[in-house]
């Protein structure tokens, strides 16, 4: 019999369980997407039932511990999207689930453009994807629910809840919400009574790590036996996905997903006055994350792919693209100049007219991942003028490492090896088998790498980087 944990990780996208061992030998895994509903009363905004996410949660444990056959269960944790929450009422019962592309408190946003305190708390600049800014919008337009919460909780700390009864805030997910003082690692009164938000709602601060409890004996339907299984805390994603990566302090990593994190932990609070990046708590004790963002961008090559290569493989398109030795077009489609916080509200290609009589399909993906590679180098310059990135080397994960093309033009255009160690595809949930070895005292286990992508001498890729740079600052512009 195998000794191993129950991951659940709730993305951005979709919700995923795993059965994974002690080793970190993933023996299933299964995913449903997150239904989300439109909310008509704000701009841009949506919601998650937690009950209907509670169901799909243990059809899924129930589905991969059926695949798997013969375990010994020893925990339980849980993983989730950044700046998520769950609002809580009298009784215990959830009453909605915020998903972090849920926008309820745009409107507001111009409500808090002295920000400088808020920063210098919370190492963010308040906008609607945190979740003070959609607490304030509900209080503003809908009094009914707001007069029924009682507390709220990030998403993986509201499956912990779920499982045994008890309500925590971990210190990675009350980094995201601006009511949280990072360096101090509390709650802030201040920034509570910025947002109007009664302190009184807020949990326990605890580390990634703790039992949070033991699964309740109401629960254990979808488990193998009756036996006591302890629910130990994890964290947010990216957190996660880092610490699946098993980096060290000063380290820097890029985590490849829907969005593109750039981070690098550091053990001391950096306050950056013009305000270019943000700054977390991580989930190992005493650290920090330093973070810029390359916005949206795994997103757009999965969304292409599907309209250009319907019928292609993941590996017959990379093996198209890996022969494009330069772009004859360039994209920019929604990637983020993180440090002036400038978002895109158009996008789209260019290139030169009339259209090069050799111009082929692949040519607008490669511009995609073109697109992806010079927003995280920008990114990467942007996080090293504020945190010196002494290392000849950076780490990669996550589903954006798994060709071959991104990490080489990552190479190229950052200048350093590219290291993409065993694992990195399922990052987030490596993290929460790591996190449950340190807390049961099982040994580590140890990835190995898989690749180094090492910069080649003689490209001459960083002249594209430049008229990327060009057009990406002037496509606003442009009158759709």
């Amino acid at each position: 019999m195998k000794n191993g944990y129950i991951v659940i990780d709730i993305g951005t996208g979709n919700l995923r369980v795993a059965i994974v061992t002690t080793e970190g030998e993933i023996l299933s895994i299964n995913t449903n997407d997150v239904n989300y509903i439109k909310e008509n009363r704000y701009m841009n905004s949506c919601y998650f039932d937690p009950k209907e996410m509670l169901k799909q949660i243990n059809s899924l444990i129930l589905k991969s511990l059926n695949e798997t056959g013969n375990i010994q269960i020893e925990a339980i944790t849980s993983t989730s999207q950044r700046e998520g929450i769950v609002l809580i009422d009298n009784t215990g019962t959830p009453l909605l689930g915020i998903p972090n592309v849920d926008n309820r408190g745009q409107e507001w946003e111009d409500d808090f453009k002295d920000n400088r305190d808020i920063y210098n708390t919370t190492g963010r600049w308040p906008t609607t994807v945190f979740s003070a800014l959609k607490l304030y919008g509900i209080q503003n337009k809908e009094k009914e629910l707001w007069n029924e919460i009682t507390c709220f909780t990030s998403i993986s700390d509201w499956v912990g809840y779920e499982l045994t009864g008890k309500l925590v805030y971990e210190k990675s997910q009350a980094s995201e919400t601006l009511l949280f003082d990072v360096e101090k690692a509390v709650w802030s009164l201040k920034m509570c009574e910025v947002f109007g938000v009664p302190i009184e709602w807020l949990p326990d601060i605890v580390e990634s790590g703790t039992i949070q409890g033991e699964v309740l004996q109401d629960k254990k339907e979808f488990l193998p036996t009756n036996q006591n299984i302890p629910f130990i805390v994890g964290g947010a994603d990216t957190q996660l996905a880092v610490k699946g990566t098993q980096i060290e302090k000063e380290d820097t990593v890029l985590v490849s997903g829907t969005t593109t994190p750039i981070v690098k932990i550091i053990d001391e609070y950096l306050r950056d006055q013009k305000q270019r990046c943000w700054i977390s708590r991580n989930v190992n004790p005493n650290e920090f994350m330093l973070e810029t963002n390359a916005g949206v961008s795994g997103l757009n090559y999965q969304r292409l792919r599907k309209i250009f290569f319907a019928d292609k493989t993941f590996d017959e398109i990379e093996d198209k693209i890996s022969l494009i030795n330069e772009p004859k077009i360039l994209a920019s489609l929604g990637t983020l100049v993180f440090d002036k916080n400038l978002p895109l509200y158009n996008g789209g290609f260019i290139m030169n007219a009339p259209v090069n009589h050799d111009m082929r399909i692949e040519d607008f993906i490669y511009a995609v991942i073109f697109d992806i590679a010079a927003s995280i180098k920008y990114n990467f310059d942007v996080l090293s003028t504020l945190s010196p990135v002494h290392k000849d080397y950076i780490y990669g994960c996550g589903g954006g490492f798994k060709g071959k093309v991104l990490p080489q033009l990552l190479a190229d255009l950052i200048g350093k090896d590219i290291i993409v160690k065993n694992g990195f595809s399922q990052a987030s949930i490596m993290g929460g088998v790591v996190i449950c070895n340190e807390t049961l005292n099982i040994d580590s286990i140890k990835f190995s790498n898989v690749k180094i992508f090492k910069p080649n001498p003689n490209n001459e890729i960083n002249q594209y980087y430049d008229k990327w740079y060009n057009y990406r600052n002037n496509i606003n512009n442009i009158k759709v």
